[in-house]
């Protein structure tokens, strides 16, 4: 591949990132399947690869190329799945390896949706083009869906070929079982690995038909996770557990204010301690390069950064609370806000202005800055080392990350291999790209040798890019006959692709398109409402944000499903029965509500103390409802029972289903309960564990998940389950103490 130019790089990554829900739908899914036949993955030890998705030994082993990052919501698994399925594989001889960067590997489901209808057909030309890998936004099966099972299939049609030329039968008379190609008339069979040279070379059909549900063996079922036994006996090799041979260690310490200028290092003793081998530095932060990552940090620990936070900006918690508060108010708030309507029909400011004011309900809501906390500790290895670069790193984007070390290095896209393991955990954090961009600049001054950019908790804790911290109002009317005639819901606060993107290059940081997930999860909602409006104002602040698992629809979530609540309460309605008159026209969201309400028994009695709340949302192109039981001794509060009714479409693995939905509850109950990263004098107040406590294995509720196979097309699931649990917990505490409370985390005076 020839070496992009610097302006050509820029475009590449300023346009092939934008948008945090990354999802389109899977389109010209032959097309990427041709292109496969083109792309080969590099074999060894007998392999033949057939094309770009699958490579089968002799004896019969499939080894899939997954080309999305297993960070243990179960990618590996469920894409092997969609393989083995069309072929009919033995799946105890399925294997799976992380793919080479390659444009037939794009991940063409990654833009669209984040983007407002009138750019969208552009984001997914963008997105054909660009051929960008990269995992996030329960994207990973979708956009798999088409081309991994056609490829396979094609790879099944060149094997029974083969078999029936050699055996001289036709190929309707041909079937296959786990990996076994047999003619019953004449009692021949023969394993895959036996034809996989011959079927290899010949070229792939012209078109392939996938199997019908009907015919399923595998998909449907839920085999052994093919990443468990390496991960429960400690084999599972994760960035951090890099060890290429001459390894240095390097640790980072940036100056405490966000979006600061280091001006002056000082060393405790006036020079290095003798352990640092190299400094780096960097706008706003030091590296220290040693023999080992406790000497780096040790000798780190004797550096004092001097150096300024941003000035004229928001530098407290308190200060942003207020004016996002003059904001919501129409005021400027000292923000210039770019105040942008994402969904509207009928007038409903117009009927809420007409309508009394005893006949208006109102209410306003409010998030702090939540911090990822993934438990293995951001990490980049980079070689540099004879015209090539080397980057092992658990990333979301490995397409981005080898953009970037060619245009940081000076080098060919070619030149650069990207290593991805395991991620130690993601949720949007690994698809950040600073602690990258630091080891490159270690790895400049290490004459070749590689070196290990690790940071401590406390500086991914206090130089996170956060979740927004995000503020909203709501206003409904009521008519004359106690029902809803109008719905305002007014939101504030910054873009995380904007900020995502500037982090990138700040050329592409711009307003347009519309940053789509500000407003996810708020401008469609499932509920008819005569006149109904969701803007939002954007503004910028000096804290970096970044996609944070579910991204806008994990607030905004809480903010509609609460408000849906309080307007059940207000026209004494039970908050079940009330969700199920909105969606009188929407059957496939009332039969989830349904299901959930039924496998809670939402109209049981519960004990003195307890409380049961209910929340719906649709993320990703599924749909989730939660409902909650909660008790409530004092200030303290006890989840006791998750059940949530899911529809992603088809559960492909439903254990797996069950096992998303359970961790991503967990992830938006931490959040819910502890989660709250705050800022006094421009600098976070929290470092670590110990003041950004996550849920205990002690403290973890019960779960049980209903899966509601509809049919519809394929949802995500790694998602999904996060933005109904914060409402469903907080509609839940009022059920059982009368208190309605409308910000995160959930305090009890």
């Amino acid at each position: 591949m020839a070496k992009f130019s610097k302006t050509k790089r820029a475009f590449l990554i300023g346009t092939g990132v934008v948008g945090g829900a990354l999802v389109i739908g899977t389109t010209l899914a032959w097309r990427r399947v041709a292109g496969a036949q083109s792309f080969k993955p590099p074999v060894k030890d007998g392999e033949t690869a057939f094309n770009a998705w699958l490579k089968i030994l002799p004896d019969s082993t499939i080894i899939v190329q997954v080309p999305r990052q297993e960070m243990g919501q179960g990618v590996f698994t469920t894409l092997a799945m969609l393989v083995a399925e069309e072929l009919d594989a033995d799946w105890s001889k399925v294997r799976v390896e992380q793919a080479h960067i390659s444009a037939v590997y794009g991940n063409t489901t990654a833009l669209g949706d984040s983007a407002p209808a009138p750019v969208q057909a552009a984001m997914i030309a963008t997105a054909r083009v660009l051929g960008v890998q990269m995992t996030g936004g329960s994207t990973s099966t979708r956009d798999g869906w088409e081309p991994m099972r056609m490829a396979a299939a094609s790879a099944r049609s060149v094997l029974l070929a083969t078999a029936a030329a050699k055996w001289n039968v036709p190929v309707v008379e041909l079937s296959i079982e786990k990996s076994v190609v047999k003619h019953v008339g004449s009692g021949k069979s023969a394993t895959f690995g036996e034809f996989a040279q011959a079927a290899a070379a010949l070229s792939l059909p012209s078109k392939v038909t996938v199997k019908a549900q009907k015919d399923w063996r595998i998909l449907g079922s839920s085999p052994a996770r093919l990443d468990v036994v390496e991960k429960t006996l400690g084999m599972a090799q994760f960035g951090i557990d890099v060890r290429p041979e001459g390894l240095l260690y390097a640790t980072v310490k940036h100056i405490p204010f966000v979006s600061g200028v280091l001006q002056e290092v000082r060393w405790k003793n006036g020079t290095p301690p003798k352990d640092v081998l190299y400094q780096v530095r960097g706008d706003n932060w030091l590296a220290v390069i040693s023999t080992s990552y406790w000497s780096a940090k040790k000798s780190l620990e004797e550096a004092e950064l001097i150096g300024g936070g941003a000035t004229g900006t928001v530098l407290s918690s308190d200060q942003l609370n207020a004016r996002y508060k003059e904001v919501l108010d129409g005021k400027d708030g000292g923000f210039s806000p770019i105040r942008r309507t994402f969904g509207e029909y009928g007038k409903a400011e117009k009927v809420i202005a007409a309508t009394p004011a005893a006949q208006r309900i109102e209410a306003a809501y409010s998030v702090p800055f939540l911090a990822h906390a993934a438990m293995e500790p951001l990490n980049c290895t980079v070689q540099i080392k004879d015209g090539k670069v080397d980057v092992w790193a658990g990333n979301q984007a490995p397409t981005v990350v080898q953009w970037l070390a060619a245009g940081n290095v000076g080098v060919a896209n070619d030149a650069v291999t990207v290593h991805t393991p395991y991620l130690g955990g993601g949720f949007g954090r690994r698809f950040d790209i600073e602690v990258i961009r630091q080891a490159f600049a270690c790895a400049k001054v290490t004459n070749g040798k590689p070196v290990q950019l690790i940071w401590s908790r406390e500086q991914d804790i206090q130089h996170d890019a956060y979740r927004p911290a995000v503020s909203c109002r709501f206003t409904a009317a009521l008519d004359d006959k106690n029902g809803l005639s109008a719905w305002h819901h007014r939101v504030v606060g910054p873009s995380v692709s904007k900020s995502v993107i500037g982090r990138m290059n700040p050329l592409f940081a711009g307003d347009f398109p519309p940053d789509k997930t500000n407003a996810d999860g708020a401008a469609e909602l499932p509920y008819p409402f005569a006149n109904f409006k969701c803007d939002h104002a954007q503004v910028d602040l000096p804290v970096p944000t970044g996609y944070w698992r579910s991204v806008g629809n994990s607030y905004n979530a809480f903010f509609v499903e609460t408000f849906v609540d309080e307007l059940a309460v207000a026209l004494k309605k039970d908050p079940y029965l009330f969700r199920l008159e909105l969606l009188k026209d929407q059957p496939r969201f009332a039969k989830v509500v349904d299901a959930a309400a039924s496998a809670a028994q939402w109209s049981s009695a519960l004990p003195k103390g307890w409380g049961r709340g209910i929340a719906l949302a649709e993320s990703f192109k599924s749909i989730a409802c939660m409902v909650v039981d909660v008790e409530v001794v004092g200030k303290d509060v006890k989840v006791h029972r998750v059940v949530t009714a899911v529809d992603c479409g088809m559960a492909l693995h439903p254990d797996n289903v069950k096992a998303q939905i359970s961790g991503a509850a967990i992830y938006g109950l931490t959040a819910a309960l502890k989660g709250n990263i705050t800022l006094k004098d421009g600098i976070v107040q929290q470092s670590n564990f110990n003041d950004y406590s996550l849920m205990s294995m002690a403290e973890c509720p019960q779960f049980e998940t209903v899966i509601v196979n509809s049919g519809a097309a394929l949802g995500g699931i790694g998602e999904v389950g996060v933005p109904p649990i914060a409402p469903a917990l907080g509609n839940a505490i009022y059920a059982a103490t009368g208190t309605r409370l409308r910000s995160l985390p959930f305090r009890l005076a």
